[in-house]
């Protein structure tokens, strides 16, 4: 039995019980137990019909009669009810000053850290990491994008002093002691660049183009005797352009491969120039306005849009599955998909564990959250009262009725049946006193 049940039939029980005390009363009207009978029915029944009644118009009219006064309060007062409510969440039960409080004792870069370190799922900061800058990647718009790196770009090159910064890099590189592994890298590609025939035709046609030039410079008669010459010396075997080429690429051949040496005269030379170079960059304040000047136009002819945009879709057509770039200096490897996931977790993983355990760091960060959350809450703590009134201000009459009925009907109705009860006991008392303490003063006194 649901507590309306419950409070329903004691109404129904005090109705027949003062039905029944009153024919009591009616055929016994002398006797003591029906006149306490008549008192404590007559009492419960009106405690119990005053609650129902207050009960009934906090919600609607009773009996459908809208013209009895102060009935259906809260339909009446729905929008009060709906700013007391907001006006309460928003100022009292979540106001600034506590949501302050308890922002204070939550630690923030600590929750976060928590997170990415026990998620449920398994993953790691890296494939979370992965994941996200891999979607990025897919789904962006290439040219929409190196537009706009091109545009930040120049902005940032035009106010960065190249002469300064390549200087140090070039200073870097050379104390990395690199320099040499890089030269061998060059010079071997270029070795086998030489070693093909069309370098051998390249100079074919360079040593023919000379031997034009040479022939129709001068006069005419000129123009004609080394013709002559010319004609004399490829009739006698004296100039063969064929050998010549072959000699020369012969002889490009050898030095190309004595170039391999990291000890040749040459290498070291470059060497010793790039460290000269680097200190004449970093002191030289001639060759800085020179670079700058130099920086200046380039930025002004040339566009990196192009270069910025086919690099993106390089590392999108890489992102697909199966899919490879060729190293630019040698064929003999691969740049595969699973190589950048693996170089990117592994830096990502390094830097996290330096987050990690790098409490000053951690310290900055939770301040500049902790700021930016007070900002919010400074800024939109009014979103909180908006939230209350939108979503009770969605709700009709009729639904407001029934929703607040719904969450205190069992405290209604144990009302009702508190009113019974106490109405009861006030009858038992009210009789009590009538005649136990009342009516024998009156016959003592008189």
């Amino acid at each position: 039995m649901t507590m309306k049940q419950k409070a329903n039939a004691s109404l129904l029980l005090l109705a027949l019980l003062f039905i029944g005390a009153a024919i009591g009363h009616y055929y016994y009207p002398a006797a003591w137990w029906s006149r306490l009978l008549l008192y404590t029915a007559e009492a419960g029944l009106v405690g119990a019909l005053a609650d129902l009644f207050a009960i009934t118009v906090l919600f609607r009219h009773p009996f459908g009669w809208s013209w009895i006064p102060h009935t259906a309060i809260i339909p009446r007062n729905r929008d009060k009810l709906v700013d007391g409510v907001a006006y309460m969440v928003e100022e009292q039960l979540l106001n600034k000053e506590l949501i302050r409080d308890k922002i204070k004792q939550f630690r923030i870069v600590e929750a976060l850290i928590s997170w990415a370190d026990s998620r449920p799922d398994g993953k790691r900061i890296s494939d979370l990491g992965w994941t996200l800058a891999s979607n990025l990647i897919k789904r962006m718009d290439t040219s929409a994008t190196s537009q706009t790196l091109d545009h930040h770009t120049r902005n940032a090159l035009r106010g960065v002093n190249l002469s300064s910064y390549a200087g140090k890099g070039l200073k870097w590189i050379l104390r990395s002691g690199n320099v040499q592994s890089w030269l061998g890298y060059i010079v071997d590609y270029a070795a086998k660049l030489t070693a093909g025939d069309a370098v051998k035709e390249a100079i074919r046609e360079m040593l023919s183009r000379e031997k034009n030039k040479f022939v129709n410079e001068g006069g005419s008669i000129a123009r004609w005797f080394k013709q002559k010459i010319v004609e004399f010396a490829e009739s006698a075997d004296a100039l063969n352009l064929d050998d010549a080429a072959q000699t020369l690429h012969r002889d490009l051949l050898t030095f190309m491969e004595e170039l391999k040496r990291p000890d040749h005269e040459m290498r070291v030379l470059l060497e010793t120039q790039l460290h000269v170079l680097a200190d004449k960059l970093s002191d030289s304040k001639d060759i800085a306005a020179s670079i700058e000047t130099w920086k200046l136009e380039m930025l002004e002819q040339i566009s990196l849009q192009p270069t910025i945009e086919a690099l993106l879709k390089t590392v999108q057509g890489l992102l697909a599955e199966g899919a490879e770039v060729k190293y630019v200096v040698t064929d003999e490897g691969a740049l595969r998909q699973a190589d950048v996931k693996a170089w990117f977790a592994g830096l990502l993983e390094s830097y996290w564990e330096w987050f990690k355990n790098d409490e000053e760091t951690k310290a900055q960060l939770e301040e500049y959250a902790q700021q930016f959350v007070r900002q919010v809450i400074e800024t939109e703590h009014a979103v909180i009262g908006k939230i209350v009134r939108k979503t009770l201000g969605g709700f009709t009459k009729e639904r407001l009725v029934s929703f607040i009925e719904s969450k205190v009907d069992v405290d209604l109705q144990r009302i009702r049946l508190n009113g019974a009860f106490i109405g009861a006991g006030v009858g038992v008392l009210i009789y009590g006193f009538l005649h136990g303490i009342y009516a024998p003063l009156l016959n003592w006194i008189f």
